[in-house]
């Protein structure tokens, strides 16, 4: 018997970002065919099998085929060592001709005295040569005798058709039977696709050139006919965990989707969804007829609208009930089935509600009435999220925990790394066509829409973007600004977590900032900085914004012990503010939180309390003395009620520092500001106002434009400014400049005039203005570089009394660069 042997050889020459569009295309997910099929493969001749193999393809349609994009190989995974090969530029096949590729014209004329229309390897300088596609693959193409597969790609190396036989099934099971030698497998009819073995059968002598349309179609036999196996209704059961939980289960049922998903370590994984055969379902609305397969690291070989047949072991993984990877057996059946129609779903708003209305539709097609409104915008890692057509409200908030957002449903690409014809939609934007499976990940269920272009977007222009006023003589501004993974070129950590952007794709975010810093904001006389990673960063964005603003920004800034390297920070105007001192304000607790702070050594039993502390900064501000507390909380990673505790802990300990200011003066000038990472009305909120004796003057502002950040389709209010009573009547304005939280990822990076000031980052622009005594008139101020940062200073535990009392009371970038026509659109990965 024949064996292959694969050549792989270092493919040079080629760029990473070309690697990157093609070899991570998925690969199995066969496309509707425009009339051209593989008809006949003779893999096993006698003799020189390297010289003589040949496939042949026909145009089974209507009209002339232009094949100089096809593919034909033998490899069916992009990326691997088997080979694949392009047509020649010009190429044209007439309707119902073949034409015969052959492995040498040499080898092929000693079988049947004339030549092929093509040759992969060079015999005759006569016979044109295929192309190589080391896009796709890098070796050669070698067809087993054992088994193998062939495929045809199109010009965006999707599969429009594949076959394999003897041990192999790929596309379809049973396998095309191997054959004896000197016999090949032919189609017949040729016109006849029905992705099963039935489509072939042996051919003896073989007929290179020669393709058979007479014959009527065979039917393949339906197993469903032929084993009864249990409905899946019957595995999931009523419950909210599966009635079979555990247990080995074998069912069929049609393919209607997958997902792949990267994490943040980088690893992707692939789930596939499988729901009954329309008319096999067990008839009981109160069970899911559809389930999830988890694959693991391994992509599925069959694709969207196959019959499989199903072993292995129920299993739930955070609410989703999922058949598990290990000895997991699949079997595609049939090809091309219908999928079962979709539910058409309109969930209520009670969060408590959600389970009972969702559990009996996991794992299903399910599909919202046209159209759907956009409330969340799409993320880099390809999704959004909307709410159905009967929801009257513009957006959805949430001001405390139980707040109901059940009506908010979250759309997820069937890639999270590929989001090739999915669209970048902005909060307000109709949406039609949603429809996929049903999974639930992250606390929410959530739709897998399949096909991105069969989505219909009526999208609004983007409006004229707000700006803060002008101040007047006798006003100072102080903003918080959020400026989302602001990172240099330098791996410091070595950690998939840090962010490690492009060199253009920091100077593009640098552009975007000092725009925002100028235009939006106005230039502050304040400004709160979170996520940035080093001061360096900050003198460069001064020096960019200087002409802006007619004066370099005075940079404060402290390393902190955050594993990711982001830390808190403060700009300030030199021509008005002075700063006196600057301290991280560390300290300990009783909540075991991991982090680890060199600086400071906690008793027994105690951890640091935060991995970003406190900058507290003395300052004066035409000459009146002014403290500013800068901060950014500990996220929900790991869990919203899980990390609650933390932020409590945090928010206590940054009221002490306030009440331990008062206490000395209560007349103090205090501002408390950042990102808090909670709701406006969570515990952690409300004790830093109330222990802290201060107000959150973001709460003055109305309900509709009270919010500052979007998650998951519901909008939030999660950063704040906090004054003491001192300030309280000086306040002259508030605002929150929504310019970021409603637009897509992708304008992240555009910085073409109609869309340089939005998306800048993830965060919306919290503003105040405070009138104060007879300001000096602002002398402009260009030299040099930013004023340097005070020298750090010893960080020593800061506790209160009733510290341990009160500490128990949240896509990297990888992508495609495009840039057009100055704009320039880049899909970096959400942050985690």
């Amino acid at each position: 018997m024949h064996q292959k042997f694969v050549w792989r050889w270092l493919l040079l020459g080629v760029t990473a970002v070309l690697l990157l569009t093609t070899i991570f295309q998925p690969t199995h997910a066969q496309i509707p065919n425009p009339g051209l099929l593989i008809t006949e493969v003779f893999y096993n001749p006698p003799g020189e099998e390297s010289a003589r193999e040949w496939i042949e393809i026909a145009n089974v349609g209507t009209a002339v085929l232009d094949l100089s994009d096809i593919k034909i190989g033998d490899e069916e995974q992009s990326g691997g060592g088997e080979g694949m090969r392009r047509f020649p530029a010009g190429t044209l096949l007439e309707p119902e001709q073949a034409l015969v590729v052959a492995q040498t014209a040499v080898g092929f004329r000693f079988l049947y005295g004339t030549n092929p229309d093509f040759e992969l390897t060079d015999s005759d300088p006569n016979v044109p040569d295929m192309r190589n596609y080391l896009l796709w693959a890098t070796g050669d193409i070698a067809l087993a005798n054992d088994g193998d597969e062939l495929v045809l790609l199109n010009e965006r190396n999707l599969i429009i058709d594949s076959v394999n036989y003897g041990d192999r099934d790929t596309f379809f099971a049973p396998a095309v039977t191997a054959v004896f030698e000197n016999q090949s497998i032919e189609r017949n009819p040729a016109n006849c696709d029905t992705d099963t073995a039935t489509d072939w059968q042996p051919q003896q002598p073989p007929t290179p050139g020669v393709v058979q349309f007479d014959d009527a179609c065979r039917a393949p036999l339906n197993p469903a006919e032929l084993e009864a196996l249990p409905p899946i209704g019957t595995i999931q059961g009523a419950g909210e965990v599966a009635a079979a939980i555990n247990q080995t289960v074998t069912f069929r049922g049609i393919v209607t989707g997958v997902y792949e998903d990267r994490n943040a370590a980088g690893t992707t994984f692939y789930t596939a969804f499988v729901q009954d055969i329309p008319g096999f379902e067990d008839g009981d609305p109160a069970t899911s007829d559809g389930i999830a397969l988890f694959f693991g690291r391994g992509r599925p070989s069959f694709q969207t609208g196959d019959q499989i047949r199903v072993s292995g072991l129920v299993t739930e993984f955070f609410g989703l009930t999922e058949l598990d990877d290990n000895d997991l057996e699949i079997r595609v059946e049939l090809s091309d089935q219908p999928l079962p129609d979709p539910i058409l779903i309109d969930p209520p708003a009670a969060t408590e509600a959600l389970a009972a209305y969702f559990e009996p539709l996991e794992g299903m097609r399910v599909q919202l009435a046209d159209p759907a409104r956009v409330v969340g915008p799409t993320f880099s890692s390809c999704g959004f999220a909307v709410v159905s057509s009967s929801v009257t409200t513009p957006r959805i908030f949430r001001r405390v925990l139980a707040d109901p957002i059940g009506q908010v449903v979250p759309i997820l690409y069937q890639s999270d790394q590929f989001c090739d014809g999915f669209p970048h939609v902005k909060t307000g934007d109709l949406v039609s066509g949603l429809v996929g499976p049903l999974t639930y990940n992250f606390d929410q269920f959530k739709i897998v829409q399949q096909a991105g272009d069969e989505l219909v977007v009526l999208a609004e222009p983007l409006t004229e973007p707000v700006a803060a006023p002008a101040l007047q003589p006798d006003q100072i501004s102080i903003a918080s600004f959020n400026m989302e993974n602001y990172f240099d070129l330098i791996d410091d950590t070595g950690d998939d977590a840090e962010p490690k952007p492009l060199e253009l794709e920091l100077r593009l975010k640098q552009q975007k900032l000092a725009a925002a810093l100028t235009h939006t904001l106005g230039c502050p006389t304040l400004v709160a900085v979170q996520e940035v990673e080093k001061g360096t960063l900050l003198d460069e964005l001064a020096l960019l914004a200087a002409d802006g603003c007619g004066f370099t920004y005075t940079v404060t800034h402290l390393e902190s012990a955050d594993v990711r390297g982001i830390d808190v920070a403060l700009l300030s105007n030199p021509n008005l503010v002075t700063v006196e001192s600057a301290q991280l304000m560390q300290t300990c607790t009783v909540l075991e939180t991991g982090v680890s702070d060199a600086r400071v050594e906690c008793p027994a039993g105690q951890d640091v309390l935060f991995s970003r502390p406190p900058l507290l900064v003395k300052l004066l501000v035409a000459e009146r003395p002014f403290t500013l507390i800068v901060n950014h909380f500990k996220s929900k990673l790991g869990g919203e009620a899980e990390t609650a505790p933390w932020r409590l802990a945090q928010a206590n300990h940054v009221a002490g520092l306030v009440t331990d200011i008062l206490a000395e003066n209560p007349e103090a000038n205090v501002v408390v500001l950042g990102d808090f990472n909670d709701y406006e009305q969570a515990p952690p909120l409300l004790a830093l106002a109330e222990n802290g004796n201060m107000e959150n003057v973001l709460l003055r502002l109305p309900d509709e434009t009270r919010y500052s950040y979007v998650f998951g389709g519901v909008s939030q209010l999660i950063d704040g400014i906090f004054i003491t009573p001192a300030l309280q009547d000086d306040v002259a304005d508030v605002m929150i400049l929504h310019v970021n939280a409603d637009y897509p990822d992708a304008l992240a990076v555009n910085v073409s005039p109609e869309a340089l000031l939005f998306k800048t980052t993830d965060h919306d622009l919290p503003l105040l203005i405070l009138n104060l005594d007879a300001l000096p008139t602002p002398e402009p101020r260009l030299d040099g570089t930013a004023v340097p940062s005070p020298t750090p200073i010893n960080i020593e535990p800061i506790e209160h009394p009733d510290d341990a009392a009160r500490g128990w009371l949240w896509w990297l970038v990888a992508g495609l660069l495009v840039v057009v026509g100055g704009t320039a659109v880049l899909f970096v990965r959400r942050k985690l």
